[in-house]
């Protein structure tokens, strides 16, 4: 998907179009990146002893009995999700190592950095890496952090042109319209999180908006050692820049001391506290970790898009796409496909096509229309839709509304105690990224669309569990008509949309929440020859 750093929704139009008109007069011919004032001497996850935290005792022996394996524990719940950051954050003795897409300032960011600087103040060493895409908001405050003696902020491929990134997307849009995309925290070298959520709102069920449909991985063993391996590469990488280097503290008045005053106001708030206390009363975080620490062991193989793909310049053993194929045994029975953002490509149409006709039930599931924060994604994706289910794959598209069904038991809990309605919390978009193919699970941040592949960095890992594989193909055989439409073809080779609902099944005719002119408008923009940025 084409992306769009934060800006006014003019600011947002005008870069729309110079976007556009880069693509086709290529206006690429100039280096915009920033001159790196002073060089930064590299740091390594390995400079800092942790073997003597508590989190390092704690899986040390579970690493011993486990030689070369990998523990994971699913992160499904959102509630879950941030109650294991914030509780791991509290935890942390030596080190932090944070690598995100986006950090908002918002109720979930804001908690975190609270967190973070409660560490910080304790002596523990916190290393940030946020690509500088989304990261505008959030300048003054990440320049404000790093006034912290044990806090290292910095920002990944950044814009030279602070306060006019229109100038460094026409001069320079082929570095900057790729992008870090990583999701990874890992804390005192023994505990890893990755997957597809960011720190904000939406992915944590306290948005006011819509919330992202999302699963994140804990990890302890083998998996871990990788996981900081590859944030040290991104860390140490020459587009990683000190916040202090690219932006001007004469326009930021914002002072270590007087954010730390204000995280501390925001989180002692009554409503904030009653997400914080459910979150995590609701998941006894502490018992599970201490008392239940029941993880499965498996091999597993941690996969990452060298640096080298952001400089242009990586060769093919350094994609993620590329390690992942060689890592996938040809499916035999299953392969399922969750992916926000699925635009297949005709390679990838014959290749999936190719499986279901030997027998393989290939089954797919992405967001509809409605449900797609991006749009111009769904331009692409509509395109090979008839083609995949003539050759037997099987389609899904996500609910903008989730059904009764859908919402689980907490859903209303968690309405009440963050006052947030809800309708509200109905509203999702699914943003999880995972496949199951057969016996082998992925979990991370990379879609089955050209950006993932290409232009993006991304991470994820593979892990070796026939059970879990044969969980989520049961699971989704059992639930996903609960929150998607089911895609069939008539005989005449039109789609029909499918939808359970109290009364029965409801068949649409026409695509589902799109009006014609919409449609109209997707089928033209699908024409353009742009299918390589979605």
């Amino acid at each position: 998907m084409m992306y769009i750093p934060t800006l006014s929704k003019l600011q947002k139009a005008t870069v729309r179009a110079i976007y556009t008109c880069s693509i086709f007069i290529s206006l690429n011919g100039c280096s915009t990146l920033p001159v790196m004032k002073v060089q930064e001497k590299a740091i390594y996850s390995t400079d800092f002893d942790t073997t003597q935290t508590q989190l390092s005792q704690l899986i040390t022996p579970l690493k011993k009995s486990h030689v070369g394996l990998t523990g994971y524990h699913l992160l499904f719940d959102p509630l879950e999700a941030i109650a294991a950051r914030l509780n791991l954050i509290n935890k942390a003795q030596k080190t932090l190592d944070l690598q995100y897409y986006i950090w908002d300032n918002d109720k979930i960011g804001a908690l975190a950095l609270y967190e973070i600087i409660q560490a910080a103040d304790r002596g523990v060493k916190v290393r940030i890496l946020i690509d500088d895409n989304n990261a505008k908001e959030m300048e003054g405050i990440f320049l404000a952090l790093s006034q912290h003696a044990n806090i290292d902020v910095k920002l990944y491929n950044p814009y030279k042109f602070r306060n006019l990134r229109v100038l460094d997307i026409m001069l320079d849009l082929k570095r900057v319209n790729r992008r870090m995309h990583n999701k990874s925290f890992v804390v005192d070298q023994s505990i890893a999180l990755i997957g597809g959520r960011n720190m904000s709102n939406q992915y944590y069920y306290t948005s006011e908006n819509y919330q992202f449909s999302d699963l994140d991985v804990v990890l302890v063993g083998q998996a871990v050692n990788d996981i900081s391996h590859s944030f040290d590469d991104y860390w140490n990488d020459s587009y990683a820049y000190p916040v202090q280097q690219i932006v001007n503290p004469n326009q930021h008045k914002l002072r270590y001391d007087s954010l730390k005053k204000q995280l501390t106001t925001h989180y002692e708030k009554v409503s904030v506290q009653n997400y914080l206390d459910l979150a995590n009363h609701s998941h006894a975080f502490d018992q599970w970790l201490y008392h239940d620490l029941d993880l499965d062991w498996v091999k597993a193989k941690v996969v990452y898009d060298n640096p080298s793909k952001i400089h242009n310049r990586a060769q093919p053993q350094d994609y993620l796409e590329t390690q992942l194929s060689s890592y996938l045994d040809n499916p035999k029975d299953n392969l399922d496909i969750v992916s926000a953002y699925f635009v297949p490509e005709k390679a990838g149409v014959a290749l999936l096509s190719r499986m279901a006709q030997q027998g393989v039930k290939v089954r797919v599931l992405t967001n509809s229309f409605k449900a797609n924060d991006v749009w111009l994604v769904h331009a692409f994706y509509q395109k090979y839709r008839t083609d995949l289910l003539k050759n037997g794959v099987q389609l899904y598209e996500f609910l903008p509304t989730l059904s009764d069904k859908a919402l689980k038991a907490y859903t209303k809990n968690v309405s009440r105690d963050t006052k947030i309605s809800l309708k509200t919390l109905s509203r999702s978009s699914l943003h999880a990224k995972m496949m199951a193919v057969d016996e082998q699970v992925f979990i991370g941040s990379f879609n089955l669309d050209p950006r993932s592949a290409k232009l993006n960095a991304e991470i994820g890992v593979l892990l070796y569990s026939k059970p879990l594989a044969e969980e989520i193909h049961q699971t989704l055989s059992k639930d996903i008509n609960n929150y998607s439409y089911k895609l069939t073809l008539t005989p005449d080779q039109k789609i029909t949309w499918i939808t359970d609902t109290p009364q029965g099944e409801v068949h649409y005719h026409k695509e589902p929440s799109m009006q014609w002119w919409q449609q109209g408008g997707l089928k033209i923009i699908s024409l353009l020859p742009i299918e390589g940025l979605m």
